[in-house]
């Protein structure tokens, strides 16, 4: 009775400690799904932080080639304004030169001389400004070309980064739960094989103590029967009672199928012994072994003969 409490409280257990690391289990796997929502979440946020940053890119881009285009109009503009200004300087001074003509044509002559240099000056001035203009229009988008392609390389990189320190802690996390998982199934092998090696040795003590039990009823009524006889015809001794040997896994796992001919899963047969159902494997394949009973899926029947 000892023995089978102590194996009841050990298989009581090792099943507690099966379904703590159970536990355990599932919340490391909601603990590695977190992560996964959030890294998840980090992604499609960078995806939108990205198209944000490029759509900002392009407005300043096409805002200030508005702006480039803006300057260059007012330029052309201004030509425009500076050459029809000139026009009518002209239209004046050719009017002008007209009522010189009575005048004399050597002040004609000068006042001419004095236009035609203004009018230069003016040209030059106006090439000057224009070819400034051009430069420093050409600067300006080269500049923001170089900002935007500089830009966007260090998002690139930042997003590689992040991806690449996601896959490396989910590699990390896979390896500790494999080695967890691992660990796992080795204690659990260990206490059942421990399990087995206890019960043999119990089974075996009993066996031998039932064995010398015997030997000495039978020596006891052998002698009791010589001394008794004295020569003459020793008197009937009742028979001796057989020494009864408790019923081994087998035969109750056997019984207890006897006794459901619809079939009975193994878990349902360890119930009723009291014990977990990993105790009962090694006994239902020796019956099966032996024909004493059939498996259909995770259901066992009785052999009808």
């Amino acid at each position: 009775m000892g023995i089978a409490n102590s194996m009841k409280s050990l298989t009581q257990n090792i099943q507690a400690s099966s379904e703590t690391r159970a536990a355990d289990l599932t919340k490391i796997k909601k603990e590695a799904s977190t992560l996964r929502q959030e890294a998840t979440g980090m992604l499609k946020d960078f995806a939108i932080s990205r198209g944000e940053t490029s759509r900002q890119l392009r407005e300043e881009l096409a805002q200030s080639n508005t702006a480039r285009i803006k300057g260059v109009m007012q330029s052309r503009k201004d030509a425009q304004n500076l050459i029809q200004s000139f026009h009518d300087s002209r239209r004046e001074s050719g009017e002008q030169l007209r009522k010189e003509l009575t005048q004399g044509s050597k002040s004609l002559v000068q006042n001419e001389k004095k236009r035609k240099q203004q009018v230069k000056k003016m040209l030059d001035a106006f090439q000057g400004s224009r070819e400034e203009a051009g430069a420093e229009l050409k600067k300006e988008l080269a500049e923001g070309t170089a900002k935007l392609k500089t830009d966007v390389e260090e998002t690139l990189t930042d997003a590689r980064t992040l991806i690449n320190g996601y896959q490396s802690s989910r590699r990390t996390m896979g390896a500790e739960l494999k080695n967890d998982l691992g660990k796992d199934r080795d204690e659990r092998q260990a206490d059942v094989e421990g399990m087995r090696n206890d019960f043999r040795k119990a089974q075996t003590e009993l066996q031998a103590d039932l064995k010398g039990a015997s030997d000495a009823w039978k020596e006891m009524t052998s002698a009791i029967r010589q001394k008794t006889s004295g020569g003459k015809a020793a008197p009937e001794v009742q028979a001796e009672k057989p020494v009864e040997i408790p019923p081994s896994l087998e035969d109750k796992l056997l019984s207890i199928i006897n006794r459901h001919n619809k079939g009975i899963p193994l878990s349902e047969a360890a119930k009723e012994l009291g014990i977990v159902t990993i105790v009962l494997g090694k006994a239902a394949k020796a019956l099966i072994e032996q024909g004493k009973v059939r498996k259909e899926k995770k259901i066992y029947f009785p052999v009808t003969k």
